[in-house]
């Protein structure tokens, strides 16, 4: 069959194979001003977070660490694919930017993404260790194998990514059909069913490992957390303004990481049930229609869950809004004489309020008096320790306090499994104390 035969014509083919070659300014303008408001909201924050964490050391814990991945994460796809899609929506066709832009665009979209909800799994159930297991929290603790974790979920993001690149590529129509001539006007970068291996369910896997599991994981971690928080609210009399602000910290840290998994929730829910419906639901009369409209809608939700990160810290989280304020605006906090510090603790598995109280005093070396409250016995324990440093305010002090008739002791992370050891033949009484003086 040639052109003499063929009764419509090349720009009336692509339309209906392809679509129109440029949509309407009535969607395309509000999607730019979307997509320019999120892009700039986006790379503004993330670096923003990425600069406050990278230099206060304050900040330098491991659940930040996840966070700096985090915006990390989003800035690549903000930078690398926010562009492209836009520059689609004014052209669809034909892809002009290569095979490698294409399979790179597919590559990326896709890391980004699993490293995204990877990462949250990963300081979800760091929150979940230091609030519920928070011995085997400290045991395991340290940026270094935060450091490590990191790199792992990058890896692994990347290469479950790599079936997308190798499948996606750009593909052509020929005109007339089946004629072999394939035209250049034509070209368009997607994943086909044809380009996939015969029953290789590749958006199946990327639905079930990279969504659905790991959002019932980061679901039960958070019924677990909440559970804890609230018993340990219970068993607070209220009468310790301490513990109530402790309490209240903690809980702000909570609801500051729940919002991050409600809103990664909400923004991928809708991608994948576009893809789920591109792959089961065609047959459905109104599919066109309706897949049109989860085009736009999760092409601004897809990119919007990369911006809204840094959004929630400043929102819910006042230590990153101070750093923030810190680093960027010059702010410093307001001096105090004194100043006063609370953990949770754990007594021979039970969980007991300790307190710290530090001078403001310039000295390198300072006496910081803790109180443990009860003890076992039913009486209270103090006990002063003398610290010398070079870093104050940013000195981490651990201590571990022996029964009541023992002096006090520092010691070492190696140690603290063995002095808290229940069948320990030492009877001591384990005190996880932690004091940024």
């Amino acid at each position: 069959m040639d052109n003499s035969t063929y009764n419509i014509t090349l720009d009336e083919f692509l339309m209906e194979m392809l679509g129109p070659k440029h949509l309407d300014m009535s969607v395309v303008i509000p999607i730019t001003v979307v997509y320019v408001v999120i892009f700039v909201t986006g790379v503004v924050g993330n670096i923003s977070v990425c600069v406050v964490i990278a230099t206060n050391t304050a900040m330098h814990t491991a659940t930040n660490y996840y966070l700096f991945s985090l915006s990390v994460s989003d800035l690549t796809l903000l930078i690398l694919g926010l562009p492209n899609d836009l520059s689609v929506y004014w052209e669809q066709y034909p892809w002009t930017f290569g095979d490698g832009i294409c399979k790179c665009r597919a590559l990326v979209s896709e890391m980004t993404s699993y490293t995204s909800v990877l990462t949250i799994v990963a300081f979800s159930m760091e929150r979940y260790l230091a609030i519920c297991h928070p011995l085997h929290s400290y045991a395991m603790s340290g940026l270094r194998r935060a450091v490590r974790i990191i790199a792992g979920l990058w890896i692994v993001s990347f290469f479950c990514a790599l079936p997308f690149a190798i499948f996606t590529k750009v593909n052509y129509l020929d005109f007339p059909p089946n004629s072999g001539n394939f035209v250049n006007e034509s070209a368009f970068c997607g994943m086909l069913e044809h380009n996939v291996p015969k029953n290789f369910p590749v958006y199946e896997l990327s639905f079930i490992s990279f969504f659905l599991i790991p959002m019932l994981m980061i679901m039960v971690l958070y019924m677990r957390i909440g559970a804890q928080i609230r018993d340990n609210s219970l068993s607070v009399d209220g009468t310790v303004h301490g513990e109530t602000r402790r309490s209240q910290s903690r809980k702000t840290i909570i609801r500051m990481l729940s919002a991050v998994v409600i809103t990664f929730f909400l923004c991928w829910a809708p991608f994948h049930v576009q893809r789920l419906l591109y792959l089961y639901g065609r047959n459905w009369e109104h599919f066109t229609e309706f897949n049109e409209w989860m085009y736009y809608i999760t092409g601004c939700l897809y990119y919007f869950s990369s911006t809204i990160n840094p959004i929630l810290y400043n929102l819910m989280s006042m230590k990153y809004r101070n750093a923030f304020r810190q680093t960027l605006c010059g702010g410093k906090s307001r001096p105090r004489s004194f100043h006063s510090s609370f953990r949770e603790t754990i007594v021979e598995g039970k969980w007991q309020r300790s307190m710290t109280w530090k001078k403001n005093n310039p000295s390198p070396t300072r006496d910081v008096v803790v109180m443990i409250s009860p003890s076992p016995s039913g009486r209270k324990c103090y006990t002063t320790v003398t610290a010398a440093s070079k870093n104050w305010p940013k000195t981490l002090l651990r201590v571990t306090m022996g029964s009541e008739s023992n002096n006090e002791e520092t010691i070492s992370q190696a140690d603290l499994d063995m002095c808290c050891d229940k069948n320990s033949s030492l009877n001591k009484v384990c005190i996880q104390m932690e004091a940024c003086i």
